[in-house]
């Protein structure tokens, strides 16, 4: 079993994600990769998203929170699909089953971004286990002082 790592951002800007975000890019440009976005309402889980997107596709515009349509789709600039997904509308995990996105989370060819995962902890639990093809990065986000953020980023992937 690969040990888990970590990095901690703290009273990190939503300017200076870009950079940070570097840290970690080589890792969220393979496929196989599961982003798990923890943190309260407001917290900063598409902002951390955006960061990333615009990192791994070069595009400054991108689509936003998926919250309406729950699931957004990119492309890396290497040509690795992207998916960002939100789970907060779903209700149940026989919703999260019946949407088809369970097929975008267990994509083996795709980076997979997730708002909420902490709603569905049973269904997230196996990606956890060494038996688990994926690599899974946890990103928890806390307030910071004033308008900063503190990131703990946790995976066996980093």
């Amino acid at each position: 079993m690969m040990k888990k790592k970590s990095l901690e951002w703290l009273n990190c800007s939503e300017s200076e994600l870009p950079s940070r975000i570097q840290e970690v890019a080589p890792v969220l440009t393979s496929s196989g990769t599961l982003i798990l976005l923890e943190g309260k309402m407001g917290a900063g889980k598409s902002a951390f998203a955006r960061a990333v997107l615009v990192q791994l596709t070069g595009q400054a515009d991108t689509k936003g929170s998926p919250s309406f349509p729950l699931v957004q789709e990119y492309v890396s600039s290497r040509g690795v699909p992207i998916f960002h997904i939100d789970l907060y509308r779903l209700k149940s995990e026989d919703e999260l089953i019946d949407s088809g996105i369970a097929e975008q989370i267990d994509s083996d060819e795709a980076l997979v971004m997730v708002e909420w995962a902490s709603l569905f902890p049973d269904f997230f639990s196996h990606y956890d286990s060494p038996r688990s093809k994926k690599k899974v990065i946890h990103v928890l986000i806390e307030d910071g002082e004033g308008e900063t953020r503190n990131y703990r980023v946790t995976g066996s992937g980093l």
